[in-house]
């Protein structure tokens, strides 16, 4: 009888009625050319991805948007977005919203060698971009939102890699971008559950295919190969390493030695490709990773794979250190002479820097620089000289016998492996000082000089900091750096991608910037430091002091392209014995520095204060 009532109640309730959107605020009422509005209200439903009809508009035109529920939404100004006074509203399926006056305008011209930079949803870019062969920039933030941006700036699309796919949430973790030569993008998305997926994305911003992994989670890659292919390297059963056709075809898969049937700590980095040979066609691929099964008693145990582009694994090298020992600077990096380098930590060696014979795998030389606190991974010119930093402080480089062709000290603090230009001149390393604050630096190749250096502002009450290793553009004109700022409210999370322009004259110090501050940091700000040592870093070319012997066979030199990588990941070089800081405060505009003048020899005077530890070098055997 109560059952019976009960349904006759609910049969007479009157439906609950869905309302048109309502828009209570705006993040401002006035917002740059590729800008960011973050519009608060209520009764805006589910995100496009998810549902049909739902869009916010900038004059009438539809505008790509990132973050999106209820209350909140977070909406771009896009390229076809004119400059002036226009409004904003949001539609649904249940109707339109109030249209607010908002103002587009301009890009803020460049400040100093940053040419702009662009406000991503999520608070970081985990990983390098990818460059299309028109020179847009396609990243990915840790929400899974990919990004397309113009040389000039501005945004061309947002793809909502979790909603697309049929989720709510999810992350864009699982990897970097791959661009192919048609411009099409290729991103590893984890939507929020068990799953990877990897997502095909046309130049237009369209979603080509979704590639569904259950249970699992990236190796390495996605990476374009010679021919044009995607490779990728997955922990699942049956198939860990595979090569797709940009149709979505998969060529082959093969499931590892040791199986890639978990990985733990070090994963997600760039694929690296070379010549078995050293001087014939790209024909392997190699990455490292950390696994989850045991091996000769050990748990987590790291392994170095070579695959040749056919699906046949050529070796697989127990890289013998402690469970996670290479953590973050896990990358895989081929020199022209086709050897594979890779930073680890060892019993009783301690860290140090490793090369193995592309044929088999053997571990063929070996470097151990001191100190050796955390050794980053490496880069290497056309002729064969090496670049590393250790200790989170110094940036050495040796010569193709091994020799110490230079090293240089640095502001200790986290900082990320050596980027070198194309043309083997400009090595830029990113990261954090000791203070903490957010920078990029640039060093002359042949004597380890410092160029010039970014500081990069607070933002949003916390540091900022480079999250992933500088990427250039083809010509060298340009590199691309990604931020993340950590300790944000959870309503107002971004991050930003910047870009450098290398050949833009840098301030002398002293010189104000665009934002009204100088070269040198005001005595006032949090960073502590003085204008010399933002322009420290001194040259040591020639000295026998630096370095500690390297062993067996040196690296050999090669021409440039004989060996390609798509790129050695987000590798940090590791942290120097100071407190590592949470990234992340207010302000804006870049203070730039240039290692000359007076500001040099007090950067002397603090290194010498610093106090120099005695080093040995020697010839390998």
């Amino acid at each position: 009888m109560q059952f019976s009532t009960l349904g006759a109640v609910l049969a007479v309730a009157p439906p609950v009625l869905a309302a048109p959107p309502h828009i209570t605020s705006l993040s401002s009422a006035t917002v740059a050319q590729n800008g960011r509005v973050r519009i608060s209200g209520t009764d805006f439903g589910k995100a496009p991805g998810l549902v049909q009809g739902s869009s916010v508009e900038i004059g009438g035109v539809p505008v790509a948007t990132a973050r999106w529920d209820e209350t909140g939404i977070s909406a771009y100004v896009t390229h076809d977005i004119p400059v002036g006074a226009t409004t904003i509203r949001v539609v649904t399926s249940e109707g339109a919203s109030e249209a607010l006056p908002l103002t587009v305008e301009p890009l803020p011209p460049p400040d100093g060698k940053v040419a702009w930079r662009f406000k991503v949803d999520g608070m970081a870019i985990n990983h390098r971009a990818g460059i299309g062969p028109d020179g847009t920039v396609i990243t990915v933030d840790m929400l899974g939102f990919v990004y397309a941006i113009g040389e000039d700036g501005l945004l061309r699309w947002i793809h909502d890699g979790p909603r697309r796919a049929g989720h709510e949430h999810g992350s864009g973790y699982e990897g970097p971008v791959a661009v192919g030569a048609d411009g099409s993008s290729y991103i590893g998305i984890e939507p929020l559950g068990p799953d990877l997926q990897l997502h095909a994305v046309n130049p237009d911003g369209t979603l080509r295919w979704v590639l569904n992994k259950p249970w699992a989670n990236t190796v390495s890659g996605p990476a374009i190969g010679p021919e044009g292919d995607v490779y990728w390297a997955v922990t699942e059963p049956g198939g860990g390493m595979q090569r797709i056709r940009p149709s979505g075809e998969l060529v082959w898969s093969h499931d590892g030695d040791p199986v890639l049937d978990a990985a733990y700590y070090d994963r997600s980095h760039e694929m690296s490709f070379g010549s078995s040979t050293g001087d014939g066609p790209i024909d392997r691929l190699y990455f490292a990773v950390t696994l989850g099964d045991l091996y000769q008693g050990m748990g987590t145990p790291p392994f170095l794979f070579a695959f040749d582009l056919e699906g046949q694994q050529q070796w697989s090298v127990w890289v013998e250190s402690l469970s996670g020992s290479f953590g973050p600077r896990g990358q895989a990096v081929v020199a022209p002479d086709g050897k594979v380098y890779l930073s680890s930590w060892g019993n009783p060696e301690g860290w140090g820097l490793h090369a193995y014979a592309p044929g088999d795998g053997e571990r063929v030389w070996s470097y151990y620089p001191d100190p050796g606190n955390i050794v980053s991974m490496p880069a290497f010119d056309a002729d064969g000289n090496l670049y590393v930093m250790h200790d989170g402080a110094y940036l050495t480089s040796l010569d193709p016998d091994g020799a110490m062709r230079w090293e240089i000290w640095m502001e200790p603090g986290s900082k990320l492996g050596p980027s070198l230009s194309p043309d083997g001149q400009t090595i830029l390393i990113d990261g954090m000082n000791i203070a903490p604050d957010g920078e990029i630096a640039a060093y002359e190749a042949a004597t380890g000089a410092q160029l010039w250096k970014i500081m990069f502002p607070l933002e949003n009450g916390t540091y900022q900091m480079p999250s992933a290793r500088a990427l250039f553009t083809e010509d060298g004109t340009r590199a691309y750096v990604s931020t993340a700022i950590g300790g944000q409210p959870d309503d107002d999370l971004y991050g930003y991608m910047y870009a450098i322009d290398l050949e833009v004259t840098p301030q002398e110090p002293g010189e104000e910037t665009t934002d009204g501050s100088t070269g040198e940091p005001d005595p006032g700000e949090s960073s502590g430091t003085t204008a010399a040592e933002e322009t420290a870093g001194e040259t040591s070319t020639g000295e026998t002091s630096t370095g500690v012997a390297p062993t067996g066979e040196a690296p050999t030199g090669g021409s440039e392209g004989e060996a390609t990588s798509t790129g050695e990941g987000d590798s940090s070089a590791g942290e120097s014995g100071g407190a590592e800081a949470d990234p992340g405060a207010e302000g804006c505009g870049c203070r730039s520095s240039n290692a000359s003048g007076a500001a040099w020899a007090l950067a002397l005077g603090g290194l010498l204060a610093y106090g120099r530890r005695s080093r040995r070098r020697q010839r390998p055997g």
